[in-house]
């Protein structure tokens, strides 16, 4: 069994305090809160470092790709889609509530890959309760999800004889639990580039600015690094308890390392009221 944790390698580049800022209303005062200026390339993968567990991730542009490295879940791996990406922000909560904001622009050659994170100041901005679990327990849910039979009309896609469905979703202990499952009917093996998961509007303008909400696991339960020919597997994916704001929809989309095989579904907020339980 493979842990991973969604999207793309990344690159991340000069971390330096800017005058960018986010503000605080307290007693009548602004409190600022530096972000930090950070630069990303299509060429490079840098790590950014946290000291506890990523919460949540928020882009504010498509075009900075995220993911969480393997079997960790302090380490955020950003990477710019390409060399045409505009002047951005990200956004980092982790699990001890703490806030990051980084202002981020395009790069070919940033000048650091592997950035430790440093918490600034001593409060926490966002509290997330007493909702931990440990690992050894989520996995043994999702196990029992990952054995369960279909609970829904699947959501599916299929192209070129490989295919994503959505067969499932459960709700224990205010985490989500996505039943899903691959299939590779043909004689080359599917290897995964990019498995990511955000909300994102139902119809986008052309003139209007694309904006995704990233969704960050809590756990992948199952390989998510390649569908081995002629199979078929589940996949189960915990996500912190969500709904989904009117004319949105989760997209679920796979991408395919070195070819055209990709694959995408769409979850609207009526499929996540019906989620069951999982015993």
């Amino acid at each position: 069994m493979k842990i991973t944790h969604l999207i793309l390698f990344a690159a991340l580049g000069l971390l330096t305090t800017v005058d960018l800022t986010a503000q605080v209303i307290s007693s009548g005062e602004s409190q600022s809160i530096p972000a930090s200026h950070l630069q990303i390339s299509d060429q490079m993968t840098t790590n950014l470092i946290f000291h506890h567990t990523i919460k949540s991730v928020d882009r504010g542009n498509r075009n900075i790709l995220v993911q969480k490295a393997d079997a960790v879940g302090n380490i955020l791996q950003v990477k710019a889609k390409n060399s045409e990406m505009q002047n951005s922000n990200l956004t980092v909560i982790t699990e001890d509530g703490s806030f990051f904001s980084f202002a981020v622009e395009y790069a070919e050659v940033p000048e650091n890959l592997n950035l430790k994170i440093q918490k600034a100041g001593n409060s926490d901005l966002a509290d997330f309760g007493n909702q931990i679990q440990a690992e050894s327990e989520l996995e043994e849910t999702a196990g029992k999800v990952a054995r369960k039979n279909r609970s829904m009309p699947a959501i599916r896609q299929r192209r070129f004889l490989t295919g994503v469905a959505l067969t499932g979703i459960y709700i224990d202990k205010n985490l989500l639990y996505f039943q899903l499952r691959l299939e590779n009917q043909t004689n080359i093996p599917y290897d995964i580039e990019q498995f990511r998961l955000f909300i994102r509007d139902n119809r986008q303008g052309k003139r209007s600015a694309s904006q995704e909400l990233e969704q960050i696991p809590k756990l992948i339960y199952g390989d998510v690094d390649r569908i081995p020919a002629q199979s078929t597997q589940t996949l189960v994916v915990l996500l912190p308890k969500f709904t989904i704001p009117d004319q949105k929809h989760l997209k679920i989309e796979l991408m395919e390392e070195n070819g055209g095989r990709h694959l995408q579904i769409k979850v609207k907020n009526r499929h996540l009221m019906n989620a069951m339980p999982v015993d």
